[in-house]
């Protein structure tokens, strides 16, 4: 059981994929013995939806656990609990006898079972971005057809560590008493994702929590994700000291109304002695309309595994600077939404450091949403979902007219 339990955690699919909600289904009577009867279940047919695998992946796991040993059904509007499984065929103890004809036909009640999905061990690969994805994808897909609740992901993972310390000798609470916790779940999901180029190999294992037996398994061999759907989870850990500028970095001359500033690498000074950095040259007439001079990176991120975002800057001379995060709803990138964090920079070097949490919606977001060929978000932050990340200075936030640089180095996101 252990082995099962040691790979754990939950999530948000890249595209929505069709459910099918049943709550009933027919079973044929192949015998009945006091308040005991075996039924042929009439298995459902899913719709196949091969564009969306990880819907191909939650459709398997509903139709394999329909019914578990252990767990209270109804057949004909009468209370019964699962006595066995096997393949598509169950017996049933019902609350009083019943006197059911072989081959008559019976309606069962398909019980809502709460499940625990766990973490996935990813065989090569971008193990973070992977492991996660499949995640979200699948514990969306199995909440949104009905037949499940999933259960909280930080409990399972205390319980499973307490559980390995029990085995371990290292706790006085015995391994039995810990496995009642995990009863308020029905089923755990876990596996394996094994990249093999360009396809990957799903083997995953559905537990039954009741018997701590692996009760189904779920094979395929499947193109998992579009390319579009996986995005960088990386720390960034930009210097600028390559001499090839990732190309999701975006800087050149900008004229904006009265106002110009350009942006590009520093081959001359860096921070904490290194060579290069980002370099922003501003001119902010008095009379200007408001003006953002930034560096911009335009990589679709994922930062879920981060706090926050760090980067060291100076000026020329005190300013007012600004970090904005661009980030859109799950299935349509056009629709964004600005959040920001403020910090103060001087003559020198200076660590700056910006908790997500701290960052603040853009209320005037609206005027410009426009430029980016997109409009305005639901105002909801979505770690899983950076469209764009840029630092800079703001003529809005600092006495006019203003002229002079702003450098910019080792961004990256931080954990502590």
């Amino acid at each position: 059981m252990l082995i099962l339990l040691s790979t754990c955690a939950p999530i948000k699919p890249v595209e929505q994929p069709e459910h099918v909600n049943i709550q009933y289904i027919e079973g044929i009577v192949q015998s009945t013995v006091d308040n005991e009867v075996v039924l042929t279940l009439k298995l459902p047919e899913f719709k196949k939806t091969p564009d969306i695998p990880i819907n191909e992946i939650a459709q398997q796991v509903i139709q394999k656990s329909l019914f578990l040993e252990g767990i209270k059904t109804e057949i004909n509007n009468i209370p019964a609990v699962i006595k066995e499984v096997r393949a598509n065929t169950i017996t049933a103890v019902l609350e009083k006898p019943q006197a059911f004809a072989a081959g008559a036909t019976l309606k069962l009640q398909i019980p809502r079972k709460i499940i625990a999905i766990t973490d996935f061990e990813v065989i090569r690969g971008k193990e973070k971005e992977v492991g996660r994805v499949t995640l979200e994808g699948l514990t969306s897909a199995l909440i949104d057809s009905g037949h499940f609740i999933v259960v909280e992901r930080s409990k399972l993972r205390t319980i499973i560590n307490e559980l390995e310390l029990s085995l371990s000798g290292l706790t006085k609470e015995p391994p039995e008493k810990l496995m009642g916790k995990l009863l308020t779940a029905d089923l755990i999901l876990t596996g394996t994702l094994a990249d093999i180029g360009g396809a990957w190999d799903i083997n995953l294992r559905l537990v039954n929590v009741r018997t701590g037996q692996a009760m189904s398994a779920i094979a395929m061999r499947i193109p998992l994700f579009r390319p579009s759907e996986l995005r960088d989870a990386s720390a960034m850990e930009e210097d600028f000291e390559s001499n090839i500028v990732d190309a999701s970095w975006f800087f050149g001359y900008k004229k904006y109304d009265k106002s110009t500033y350009e942006r590009y690498i520093d081959k001359n000074i860096g921070a904490e002695g290194s060579k290069k950095s980002a370099r922003i040259d501003f001119d902010f007439d008095e009379d200007t309309k408001p003006t953002y001079a930034k560096i911009e990176n335009k990589k679709k991120r994922d930062v879920s595994f981060y706090n926050g975002i760090e980067f060291f800057a100076k000026a020329t001379k005190k300013l007012y600077g600004t970090v904005s995060i661009l980030t859109s709803l799950p299935n349509n990138p056009n629709r964004l939404d600005d959040w920001l964090g403020y910090f103060v920079v001087d003559t020198e070097w200076k660590k700056i450091r910006i908790p997500f949490e701290q960052l603040v919606i853009a209320r005037g977001w609206f005027k410009y949403v426009q430029d980016y060929g997109a409009t305005i978000g639901d105002q909801v932050w979505r770690a899983n979902y950076i469209e764009m990340v840029r630092i800079g200075v703001s003529s809005s936030n600092n006495k006019l007219p203003a002229k002079g640089t702003m450098w910019i180095d080792k961004i990256r996101f931080y954990r502590d």
